[in-house]
């Protein structure tokens, strides 16, 4: 009887889908989706930090507030930070200093500062794109509250207990301390959903995927223009908006980690890549952060076999805490020297199991199948 292996989430109630057979998520390439959950965007902005320029608010002809382009200094990626638009910045202590309330006639002509904490205060993202939709002023502000919503979407797995798992194993023979009784329970019942008679199985936990944040607020701001039409040129500028260049937070020039918060070790790319080519960033083809995460925090109660190693399946991650960085956030910290590089003792484990399957050339047989497939696939787009 097969088993059906999935990474978990429990304090989020996520998991992935099915990678198959344990070989199968070191070699197939079907545990791929764990990457974005865990690897960190390299900068991110805040409020705070925004380089507000002063500039002038001119009612339009159909009185919005028109704005004029301006650039400010963030983490963003210039071509995506460019579209946002001059703010006009009011000094708060200017208009209420001396009680002089008679220049705030309304809520547009309040103070710069107060209308971005009125964005922050906002906790749902789509409240803040309807508010930033009002006029072509509050598009400027609310942007960058949008983009902030954004990033902090990405990684949502970073920092979080993670294992890899097989529907047959008790979980109360989950490493010590991991799951609270609660989480027992709703892990015990996702164990049966593959089960004859799931259909019956209360099922807490949903599956990672499906739309990201930027594809939702798309479709939002569609449905809302589909009631109110907008110019085509404005129509574009919000789309882009709504779509930023998420690659640019993932830079392919540095030296990308894989890092366990629990035991303060880590796994550099550039070792594991089985060649240079294949490094995109914290993404790796074929052979990646994901494939040594399936190789050390899988569990089940079953001994698993692999090549030469007798029991796969008794990680000695499982349940620890990750995520993904470059090697250049961390290296410059203090902390730093407490850091231990396992990459070594890692390709080692990998050498007695993939290479105990697949023979000693098992690289040169991962990379040309990757190769071949790759080739091959653009070849019907010829």
């Amino acid at each position: 009887m097969s088993q059906n292996w999935r990474v978990i989430a429990p304090g989020r109630r996520e998991m992935t889908g099915c990678i198959g057979q344990l070989i199968e998520g070191l070699v197939s390439g079907s545990a791929t989706g764990l990457v974005p959950l865990l690897a960190l965007p390299v900068s991110v902005h805040s409020h705070e930090g925004l380089d507000v320029l002063p500039g002038e608010n001119v009612e339009d002809e159909e009185g919005d507030l028109a704005c004029t382009k301006r650039s400010r200094k963030s983490a963003l990626p210039q071509n995506h930070s460019s579209k946002a638009a001059r703010i006009d910045h009011h000094d708060m202590h200017e208009v209420l200093h001396l009680g002089d309330f008679s220049r705030v006639r309304s809520l547009s002509n309040m103070p710069s500062e107060i209308h971005c904490r009125i964005f922050a205060f906002l906790d749902d993202v789509m409240d803040v794109l309807h508010f930033s939709l009002s006029s072509r002023y509050f598009w400027a502000v609310g942007l960058l509250c949008i983009e902030e919503h954004i990033v902090r979407s990405l990684a949502p797995w970073a920092g979080e207990p993670i294992i890899c798992i097989d529907d047959r194993c008790d979980p109360s023979k989950y490493p010590s301390g991991l799951l609270t009784p609660e989480q027992e329970a709703e892990v015990r019942e996702l164990n049966q959903v593959y089960g004859l008679n799931s259909f019956s199985i209360k099922n807490s936990y949903k599956r990672v995927g499906g739309p990201s944040l930027s594809q939702k607020l798309q479709k939002s701001f569609l449905d809302y223009e589909s009631h109110y039409p907008m110019p085509e040129v404005d129509r574009v500028e919000i789309m882009m908006g709504l779509k930023p260049e998420i690659l640019e937070f993932y830079p392919r020039d540095q030296t990308w980690i894989l890092r366990n918060l629990t035991t303060k070790e880590f796994v550099r790319g550039e070792a594991i890549a089985l060649r240079c080519e294949f490094m995109h960033g914290p993404q790796i083809d074929v052979l990646g952060f994901a494939e040594i995460l399936v190789s050390r925090i899988s569990w089940s109660d079953a001994a698993e076999k692999i090549g030469r190693c007798d029991n796969v399946a008794r990680g000695r991650w499982a349940g620890h805490r990750f995520d993904i960085t470059p090697l250049s956030q961390i290296e410059g910290q203090a902390e730093f020297g407490s850091w231990t590089d396992v990459s070594n003792e890692i390709l080692r484990e990998l050498d007695v199991m993939i290479g105990g399957e697949n023979g000693d050339d098992w690289r040169d047989q991962l990379a040309e199948q990757h190769q071949k497939s790759a080739t091959s696939a653009f070849s019907r787009y010829l």
